[in-house]
């Protein structure tokens, strides 16, 4: 979790500290990071709050946590969000 902690602390330093706006890129990491760590209710979350529309890649991220992690629901959440942006 210390790790995770770091990175969600990167991230947030990112707006609040030096004004840059996180890319799409930025969004991608912080999810594959949640859900690598396990955190996937909170990577799903996070995709939610994104400020724009959620890539393929994003949604990717996650499917792939989800494999690793065996989290049939998030999954299949995810396979759909996939399969409707690039059908």
């Amino acid at each position: 979790a210390g790790l995770v902690d770091e990175g969600c602390y990167y991230f947030d330093c990112m707006s609040q500290d030096y004004g840059i706006k996180p890319a799409v890129d930025h969004y991608t990491c912080m999810v594959d990071l949640l859900g690598r760590a396990g955190y996937l209710e909170e990577a799903n979350g996070f995709i939610g709050k994104m400020p724009f529309q959620p890539t393929v890649v994003v949604w990717m991220a996650l499917l792939g946590a989800c494999k690793i992690h065996g989290h049939v629901q998030i999954a299949r959440n995810s396979a759909q969000c996939i399969l409707e942006l690039e059908p």
